[in-house]
């Protein structure tokens, strides 16, 4: 066999090397699969805990992250301090400078530098897709979104 001269298998080898070292980079630095691990989440994600062993998977975008920080009621994902190998995933309520405080099952957020306390709410489009009509009243309107 004269060298240099590539033979099929070497070729493929190379091939499914290439790929499995690109999946594993892939999956370290860019998108990563969760499965929930508990309840905390419910209604909105259901985790190993939740009624009929039902949970949710979700997708980890990790690059992004290293361009901004994460906004309000996002969704992240983070290795639990005391125990690296549990994963947490949570939602973001306070951001950087904000003092927080849990009054009559309500979370409210002081900006800093500022004395008012106000409870933060999603935008009005976010809101109104998740609010159902309870009773058929032609006379309801929407007062508090319309502005």
């Amino acid at each position: 066999m004269a060298r240099g001269r590539r033979t099929p298998w070497r070729e493929n080898l190379e091939a499914a090397a290439g790929a499995i070292l690109l999946a594993v980079m892939f999956k370290y630095f860019v998108l990563e699969f969760y499965r929930i691990p508990s309840g905390s989440m419910q209604p909105t994600l259901y985790g190993t805990g939740a009624p009929l062993d039902l949970y949710d998977r979700v997708v980890a975008d990790k690059l992004s992250y290293h361009f901004r920080d994460p906004a309000r009621f996002e969704v992240v994902i983070f290795r639990y301090p005391l125990d690296r190998s549990k994963n947490f995933v949570k939602r973001v309520v306070g951001l950087p400078g904000e003092q927080l405080r849990i009054q009559g099952g309500d979370v409210w957020v002081q900006p800093e530098g500022q004395a008012d306390w106000a409870i933060p709410r999603r935008p009005a489009g976010v809101m109104r897709s998740h609010w159902r009509r309870v009773a058929e009243d032609p006379g309801w309107t929407d007062q508090s979104m319309d502005t």
